[in-house]
């Protein structure tokens, strides 16, 4: 009892003093100021030749960075800008980049200057309207993540004017979407990013629940592009309550319900087609998946929803994703009533890991 007692006052020393460490400012992050309703529109200016076709450097570049907050009003920022990922910057026509802000330029204008680093989904490819619908349905899978729990990144649509400061290229406006810094996700959310956090199983420090919602999420939206052991794909945060390690998911463009044009099946764990659903979670009992399910059913009707009302898709778009969707929908029915489902990878799993797994712990760890 009395080390229970110890453990718990350490953890919540660690998060006071992580709390404190965080400068507070009455303008939040720069990620709050791009955060709107609607569509953020802003405008990228720098060495366009350079960024584009130096896309293999670490090298950061010298960039403006102008957009109007939902007041109307106009920020300009001196930032620097470099490509970022790795197989889309090989891949792309136009690389997805990292935004660096200035510290100094934050604080000076009242922001937290802790978090300083942006990332920018970019339209990749040439073609316009490919692009805008790789943009639109990965954009689309964040917001669905979101809609299931509060452990996960947050997203703001936009409309981006690339300006060449050397004027050699004519402007160039796509859509794109910032994500959320990922030390700001991480305090957000109770904890703080764990890079050595390789090979975790739910009966240690993961989160069982979390990894389960996190893992079925991935099945849901049909991507196998991601690791939990390897940290691929997935950012892990230690809670300062002690609780455990919870994974959060990023780079969705390998998913069936995204279907980007150089997405590849994943051969090595028998994917033949991206659209395809192959479940990759850990061990976890039947009481677990079940809760898991439930969590996702309840949600169904906003989950899609959100799909339908997305507007910046074509009809057509949007009932091939919710077709989608309801596949994986009506298979977590069918489970749940103990029937065997359709597509038999998730009930498989199911199977399997109630068989190695003894009964998970009572986490519930899902966020919402």
């Amino acid at each position: 009892m009395i080390t229970r007692i110890l453990k718990t006052l350490a953890a919540i020393l660690v998060a006071a003093t992580a709390a404190a460490a965080v400068p507070q400012n009455s303008s939040g992050t720069i990620f709050d100021q791009l955060l709107q309703d609607g569509i953020l529109e802003f405008t990228l200016e720098t060495d366009l030749s350079a960024l584009i076709e130096n896309r293999q450097t670490e090298d950061y570049l010298p960039a403006l960075f102008t957009f109007k907050d939902a007041r109307g009003q106009e920020s300009t920022h001196e930032i620097k800008v470099k490509p970022r990922g790795k197989f889309r910057r090989r891949v792309c026509n136009f690389p997805p980049l990292m935004l660096n802000f200035s510290k100094g330029d934050l604080k000076e204008k009242g922001y937290n200057f802790e978090y300083d680093k942006l990332k920018l989904v970019t339209h990749c490819i040439d073609d316009k309207e490919a692009g805008k619908d790789q943009v639109m349905k990965e954009y689309l899978a964040y917001k669905l993540y979101n809609e299931l729990t509060d452990h996960s990144y947050r997203v703001q649509l936009a409309k981006v004017t690339y300006v060449d400061s050397n004027k050699k290229m004519g402007k160039i406006k796509r859509y794109g979407f910032v994500i959320e810094d990922t030390d700001e996700m991480a305090h957000r959310v109770g904890g703080e990013e764990c890079e050595d956090c390789h090979g975790l199983s739910t009966s240690e420090a993961l989160a069982a629940a979390a990894e389960n919602q996190m893992a079925v999420f991935q099945y849901m939206i049909g991507n196998t592009d991601w690791d939990v052991n390897m940290i691929r794909n997935v950012k892990m945060v230690k809670l300062y309550s002690g609780e455990g390690v919870i994974p959060v998911p990023y780079d969705f463009d390998f998913a069936g319900m995204v279907e980007a044009p150089y997405a590849i099946p994943n051969s090595g764990i028998g994917q033949l087609t991206i659209r395809q659903r192959v479940f990759q979670g850990l061990n976890a009992d039947q009481q677990l998946f079940e809760r898991t399910l439930v969590h996702f059913v309840a949600r169904k009707k906003r989950l899609l929803e959100q799909v339908q009302q997305f507007k910046e898709l074509s009809w057509d778009a949007r009932k091939g994703i919710v077709n989608y969707l309801n596949t994986f929908f009506r298979d977590a029915e069918s489970i749940l009533e103990g029937k065997k489902p359709q597509e038999p990878s998730l009930w498989q799993a199911i199977r399997e890991r109630a068989r190695e797994n003894k009964p998970a712990s009572a986490d519930t760890s899902l966020g919402k």
